[in-house]
């Protein structure tokens, strides 16, 4: 699945529009430092929580969307059109997560990656 996505992320270009873009910054904002696995699971608990909540990715509340730096931009849009095209998810139904601590709302947690604990979230 790790080797598909990064096969896709240096491909050209994959555009999804104001989504790619939306969520290129999410995982910059939220996840950036991280290993590509860190950054995938960000990605795929925001889709998540775009479909729980049943809102655009660009709209979705809780998380900081700061724009990459330009050099390593076209990665982040890259990655994240690999993302929303993939179908399997790290972090299983997963729509949050919390960094360095325990979530205080967490519902179930699915899955510890790096420096993250995802889980799916009772106050959506």
């Amino acid at each position: 699945m790790i080797y598909a996505i990064l096969a896709m992320v240096l491909l050209p270009n994959v555009s999804h529009g104001s989504e790619s873009e939306c969520l290129a910054r999410i995982m910059h904002s939220e996840a950036s430092g991280e290993a590509l696995e860190g950054l995938i699971a960000v990605g795929q608990a925001s889709i998540n929580r775009s479909k729980a909540t049943k809102k655009s990715v660009c709209n979705i509340r809780g998380v900081t969307r700061k724009n990459p730096p330009p050099i390593i931009a076209k990665y982040y849009l890259n990655l994240a059109g690999a993302i929303l095209d993939g179908g399997v998810s790290i972090v299983g139904a997963a729509d949050s997560w919390d960094r360095d601590k325990t979530p205080r709302y967490a519902g179930k947690i699915t899955r510890r990656i790096q420096h993250h604990t995802f889980y799916i979230s009772k106050r959506l």
